[in-house]
């Protein structure tokens, strides 16, 4: 019989655009502190930014996007990293703010089309 490994679990921190933050845990606040950020599964993180992006107005950033936490993509990490996390962390919520961004324009696009 095989030995059946699930794939690991992801999670999902939450950047808010309106507030310039991450947010707490359990959904309590906001933090600038990266490692103070709540953990979120997928579900967890889009159903809070889907809630958010009703009161998205034309023109403006999405309120919240759901960033992959830096633990996905590693079990440890070098000082290096460490030192240098705000930053990769800022870049990946720029990235998925510009990301639903593009996809709230290509859905508007295709709402026009058909």
């Amino acid at each position: 019989m095989r030995d059946i490994q699930e794939p690991p679990v992801k999670v999902y921190l939450v950047w808010s655009n309106e507030h310039g933050a991450w947010w707490r845990p359990n959904r309590c606040g906001y933090t600038g502190d990266l490692w103070q950020a709540g953990r979120y599964t997928e579900k967890e993180a889009a159903e809070i930014c889907r809630k958010a992006a009703h009161g998205w107005r034309e023109g403006s950033l999405p309120p919240e996007v759901m960033v992959p936490a830096m633990e996905n993509d590693q079990d440890t990490f070098t000082a290096d990293d460490l030192r240098h996390m705000e930053e990769r962390m800022a870049a990946r919520a720029a990235r998925a703010t510009g990301e639903a961004v593009a996809k709230r324009q290509a859905a508007r696009q295709a709402g026009v089309a058909s």
